[in-house]
């Protein structure tokens, strides 16, 4: 009888200890702007929208740690690379601009760092998190562009494009038929003023789902000059869904 209690109480610890802590993700914000030549529509400022993982300490670890490298990655000129907060990271972005304004105050322009963001659980293990940004610290144009990560919940990262789906080769085609029907390129890609390399088409870097649709996003340079901009394909959900993995997407 006390072996048999001892079974039960050993069972119902190791079921406790295996239980996972939910997630809970939010959005953090951060703003600041420069009191240097700050004046409505010319401020240097900086906006980060942010989501913050909670729950799980190694998926939330994971998922946090890409964000913040990430966003380091954009705004992080030479001297801060080493930044562990999105606060310092701010501040030394608005620092910069105030030491070129202080030594070349008849040419300073205001510069800005405008990340927002949305994201989404998009099924029981991928969850989405879709940045639009613009950068600007001088020059004849800013940065905008649109970054995606699609998160494995049950370990914080990063899904391979590969690994989404369970036709890959076969979402590719389609894709490009796609791609080629909604631009009416009938001929070679690149003759319609792209620049795939060497002529063949490819999938873009970030590939998301809206609430009918799944977005092919191609940010300026990706495949077309910039002045061209992003190239935006939207396809039904319902002609990807068969494409997709259920290891992932299953419903």
């Amino acid at each position: 009888m006390i072996k048999y209690l001892l079974f039960i109480c050993l069972s119902v610890g190791f079921v406790s200890c295996k239980k996972e802590i939910p997630l809970q993700i939010t959005t953090k914000t951060y703003d600041l702007k420069s009191d240097l030549d700050c004046t409505a529509g010319n401020c240097t400022y900086v906006h980060f929208e942010i989501p913050f993982v909670s729950g799980n300490e190694a998926v939330s670890k994971s998922m946090n740690n890409r964000f913040f490298k990430f966003v380091q990655s954009i705004v992080a000129l030479q001297n801060d690379k080493k930044t562990s907060s999105y606060d310092t990271l701010a501040l030394n972005f608005i620092h910069n601009y105030n030491e070129v304004y202080r030594t070349y105050p008849d040419h300073a322009v205001a510069w800005e760092a405008n990340f927002k963001v949305n994201h989404k659980e998009i099924s029981a293990k991928v969850y989405q998190v879709v940045f639009d940004y613009y950068m600007f610290t001088g020059g004849a144009h800013g940065l905008q562009a649109t970054t995606v990560f699609l998160f494995d919940l049950s370990t914080g990262d990063i899904i391979p494009t590969k690994d989404l789906f369970i036709n890959f080769e076969g979402f590719k085609h389609f894709a490009e038929t796609e791609f080629k029907k909604q631009l009416n390129i009938s001929g070679s890609l690149n003759d319609a003023g792209f620049t795939f390399e060497k002529n063949q088409f490819k999938l873009p870097e970030n590939f998301y789902e809206t609430t009918n649709e799944w977005i092919l996003h191609y940010n300026p340079y990706e495949i077309a000059p910039y002045v061209q901009g992003s190239t935006i394909i939207k396809l039904p959900k319902q002609q990807v869904e068969r494409f997709l993995n259920p290891i992932y997407f299953k419903n």
